[in-house]
C-alpha cells in the first residue's frame, strides 16, 4: 500500500461530500479510509470511517462542490474535535452536530472513527446565524425524535421501507426538527433539563480541557444564566462541581497501580489542568496534601 490509497481516499470523499482533504501522518499502510454513499429518498447519506489525523476543508464554496450543503453529523463511534471558525467542538459517541459546508471545517479524530453525514441543502437554513451551528441538543422531544430518526438512518434501519414516492419526505422532516431543536440553543427553557442528566455529560467530558460552563451551556442548548441555577438551587456551583470531579478523578489515578508510570504532570494535565503548578496548588487547597505525598501515602 501507498500514498495511492490516501490519494483514493482524498477523491472517494470530494465525490460525496465536497473538497476535504485529508493528512494522515503515520505509515501509509496503516492508514484506514472507508467511506459509502446511500439515499433515502433523494436525501444522501454518507458513512465515514478512518484514523485520519486531520480531515479539512477550507472556507467558502468553489465550482468543484456538486452542491452546497449543510451536514448533519452522528458521531457512532470514536472522538474527535472540530475547529470551525472559532469554535471547538468535541464530538463523542452518540453526538449529534450540524456543520456548514460554507464555514472552513477541521476535524481532528482521536484514533479511528466512524460518523455518519447526512446532506441538507444549505439554502434551507438560509438567514441561520452561524453561531447556532455546532453541537445539537436532544434535550426536548424534537430533540429525541431527531436522535432517533439519525440513528435509525445511520443503522440502515429504513431501506427495506424505502420507495420512490418518499422523495424530500426525509429531508423535510429532519429540517422541520431541526428548526424547534436549532431554537434550543439560544432559548433560556430547555425543556425538561435536570440536574443529574448535565453532570452525567460534565462526567463524560471531564478529561476535555475546553470542559468550560460556558462550552457546557451551549453544548445543553441553554444559557449560562440557566445553568448556573441548576447547580445553585442545590448550594453547589458548577465550576465547584467540575473541580472537584476532576480531582476527585485525579486521585484515582494517583493511587492506581496501573498510572504508577504517569507523571505526575501528565495525571493532572489529562485531568484539565493547565500546569502542574496549578494543579498542586489545587489539589493541596481541597485534599490538603500534595499530589506527590499523596501518591506516597498511598503506596
Amino acid at each position: 500500500m501507498s500514498g495511492q490509497v490516501l490519494s483514493a481516499w482524498n477523491e472517494n470523499v470530494h465525490a460525496a461530500c465536497g473538497r476535504f482533504e485529508t493528512r494522515y501522518d503515520h505509515c501509509q499502510s496503516l492508514f484506514i479510509g472507508e467511506i459509502s454513499t446511500t439515499r433515502v429518498g433523494s436525501t444522501p447519506v454518507a458513512h465515514i470511517r478512518s484514523n485520519a489525523n486531520v480531515i479539512a476543508k477550507a472556507g467558502g464554496t468553489t465550482a468543484c462542490d456538486s452542491a452546497e450543503n449543510c451536514f448533519l453529523v452522528l458521531q457512532r463511534q470514536g472522538e474527535m474535535t472540530i475547529e470551525t471558525g472559532d469554535r471547538f467542538l468535541d464530538l463523542r459517541a452518540g453526538d449529534l452536530a450540524l456543520l456548514d459546508s460554507a464555514q472552513a471545517v477541521k476535524m481532528m479524530p482521536k484514533g479511528l472513527f466512524s460518523h455518519v453525514s447526512i446532506h441538507l441543502p444549505r439554502e434551507l437554513f438560509k438567514g441561520l446565524d452561524r453561531p447556532r451551528y455546532g453541537k445539537l441538543s436532544t434535550a426536548g422531544v424534537c430533540g429525541q425524535l431527531l436522535g432517533t430518526l439519525v440513528r435509525q438512518v445511520a443503522a440502515g434501519e429504513l431501506a427495506h421501507w424505502s420507495c420512490p414516492q418518499d422523495g424530500d419526505g426525509l429531508q423535510g422532516a429532519l429540517v422541520s426538527l431541526l428548526e424547534s431543536v436549532l431554537e434550543y440553543r439560544v432559548s433560556d427553557h430547555s425543556p425538561g433539563l435536570q440536574l443529574h442528566e448535565v453532570q452525567s455529560i460534565i462526567l463524560q467530558r471531564l478529561d476535555s480541557p475546553r470542559l468550560t460552563p460556558a462550552s457546557l451551556a451551549e453544548e445543553l442548548g441553554i444559557s449560562s444564566r440557566q445553568l448556573y441555577r441548576l447547580f445553585e438551587a442545590r448550594g453547589d456551583s458548577v465550576c465547584r462541581y467540575i473541580l472537584r470531579e476532576r480531582l476527585l478523578k485525579a486521585a484515582q489515578d494517583l493511587r492506581d497501580p496501573a498510572c504508577a508510570n504517569r507523571s505526575i504532570t501528565d495525571i493532572g494535565t489529562y485531568w484539565g489542568f493547565a500546569d502542574s503548578a496549578h494543579f498542586s496548588k489545587t489539589f493541596k487547597k481541597q485534599m490538603g496534601i500534595t499530589p506527590s505525598a499523596y501518591r506516597s501515602e498511598s503506596r
